[in-house]
């Protein structure tokens, strides 16, 4: 790979407003403070980008105690645009993607040496 293709292309960011189960956002805190050179709203950005949905959603069951916590994320307009077009599709509100972005991606990151 070459050192250019680790990067996207210049791209407005757009600031949105979504709920984001609070486990899932300690643990990209945790990521982006002690494993990975990126922010934690680039790190959601990557997820999105990652998301690939099936006709079938499976919306995650999560523990009783964890609680969604509204959060302003900066995100690529492009990204925001794919979100946008699956709840349109999928009827699945855009903090659900997120959140179903995010812990794929997150689950990703855990299996990546196995």
């Amino acid at each position: 790979m070459n050192w250019y293709e680790h990067f996207w292309a210049k791209e407005k960011w757009v600031k949105k407003s979504v709920e984001i189960e609070g486990k899932l956002y300690d643990r990209l805190k945790e990521i982006a403070a002690n494993e990975i050179d990126a922010s934690v709203n680039k790190i959601i950005d990557a997820c999105i980008n990652d998301l690939e949905l099936d006709e079938k959603i499976v919306i995650y069951k999560r523990e009783a105690n964890d609680l969604d916590v509204g959060r302003s994320v900066m995100i690529r307009e492009s990204m925001y645009k794919k979100l946008e077009d699956m709840r349109e599709k999928y009827g699945v509100s855009v903090s659900k993607l997120v959140n179903i972005a995010i812990r794929d991606g997150l689950k990703k990151y855990d299996n990546r040496n196995m």
